[in-house]
């Protein structure tokens, strides 16, 4: 939990900053819509995403191995400490999420059903009926000055003292936002927040996502009518009320900003800005994805160094059906000696700890005839750290003696079950 906050926080601050270096002054309106959008969604399932290997297993050495699979006494690790040692943290996340939630569905409830009052009690146009809007959208006209805004695919407009020209500005501006989807746009960064409610950079993302669609709406309603009249509206509804931030609304982003930006001009090479974010993307994912379940770090000194891989083993042979003149590889001084080295350095991780993970990870690996240890993989993982951390420690094991059968050592596959369990 710790790693996703702090990750995801960090993945949305740099985002969020390389946008306004880029391309909030440039009028790449619909490239800055999307970039956004996905900044937003990929800050928050980035630090899940798992790299693959460093190494494939086509470019190390293949070592035959002998068809024996010898299956450990299985080993317990256990946490004395409490299972929630950080489980204050998980319980505000979802005391935070579970509240912005609870506001974001009544919130759209409350839209919905003033919606459903307006459409009963004032007529109801369509594209058909002579206005200017979307096919499938609805236009509902009041007989008040409610300012203008679009909820998903309704149009709700105050007629009192708009003339026909102003009446057909706003249909412009508010029909760009239903074309353009741009409800679901904010609905979905609205989840998004609810998710990351701890993460202030998603909060500006949302801000500025508002902000381009209503510079593009802007832009409709400069080709429905003239510049000198749209500016003369804007600034007369500047002081409109509208419906919360699912609905798109005529005036909710800063006069001073909208007028700017009509006044801009797309640059040559903006959208060649994003490039930029290239590099920064690529070192989130090899700084914050988490790694693969077989991936473990190497100390430095043995990183140059490629282990070897062994082909499959084939069979599964127990201690009680072992075939004639076999005899099994030891760890030095014995399985007693064994269980005390795995006991003694295997330390629960402490991401596993906060968040209560624990159960039983098998890990693979060989004795080779020199009785060195290699090709240590994990083949059944619980996540947390517990599985790196097993094969880390049975990495470190010191030589065997190893197998031997029919008068010669032999390489041996072993599986070893070693349990993680909280108390």
């Amino acid at each position: 939990m710790i790693r996703w906050i702090v990750f995801s926080t960090l993945s949305a601050g740099l985002l969020y900053g390389l946008y306004c270096l880029t391309l909030r002054r440039d009028r790449w309106l619909q490239l800055s819509l999307w970039y956004l959008l996905v900044a937003l969604g990929f800050s928050l399932v980035f630090p899940f995403i798992s790299l693959p290997d460093r190494l494939s297993a086509a470019s190390q050495a293949v070592i035959p191995t002998g068809e024996y699979l010898m299956t450990l006494d299985e080993v317990v690790i256990s946490d004395i400490t409490a299972p929630y040692t950080l489980g204050w943290i998980v319980d505000i996340y979802l005391v935070g999420f579970a509240l912005c939630a609870a506001y974001l569905l009544f919130q759209m409830a409350a839209q919905a059903v003033v919606v459903i009052r307006l459409r009963r009690r004032h007529s109801v146009y369509r594209a058909i009926d002579g206005f200017d809007i979307p096919r499938g959208a609805a236009l509902i006209l009041l007989d008040d000055d409610t300012a203008p805004y679009s909820f998903f695919n309704q149009i709700v407009v105050g007629t009192r003292g708009l003339t026909d020209d102003e009446l057909r500005c706003i249909l412009a501006h508010e029909s760009l936002h239903v074309r353009q989807f741009h409800s679901l746009d904010i609905l979905f960064a609205r989840l998004m927040c609810c998710l990351a409610w701890f993460n202030p950079f998603a909060w500006l993302i949302m801000r500025e996502l508002r902000a381009v669609q209503e510079f593009q709406a802007d832009a409709a309603s400069l080709g429905a009518c003239g510049r000198e009249d749209y500016l003369r509206l804007l600034y007369r509804q500047a002081t409109g009320f509208g419906y919360g931030h699912i609905t798109n609304n005529f005036n909710s982003i800063n006069i001073k900003n909208r007028i700017v930006m009509m006044n801009k001009s797309k640059t040559r090479f903006g959208a060649w800005k994003l490039a930029a974010a290239l590099p920064v993307v690529a070192l989130l994912l090899v700084v914050g994805c988490k790694p693969a379940a077989t991936e473990t770090a190497e100390p430095a000194e043995q990183a140059a160094v490629a282990e070897p891989s062994v082909e499959p083993v084939l069979f599964d042979y127990s201690e009680d059906s072992l075939p004639e003149g076999f005899k099994s590889p030891e760890y030095e001084g014995g399985m007693e000696a064994l269980y005390k080295y795995l006991a003694e350095n295997i330390k629960y991780p402490e991401q596993a700890k906060a968040d209560g993970i624990q159960g039983r990870v098998l890990i693979r690996f060989v004795v080779m005839n020199d009785g060195s240890i290699v090709n240590v993989e994990v083949a059944r993982g619980i996540g947390g750290g517990c599985d790196e951390e097993a094969v880390r420690v049975v990495k470190g094991m010191s030589k065997w003696k190893p197998a031997v059968y029919e008068g010669k050592a032999v390489n041996v596959q072993y599986a070893l079950p070693i349990t993680f369990k909280l108390q």
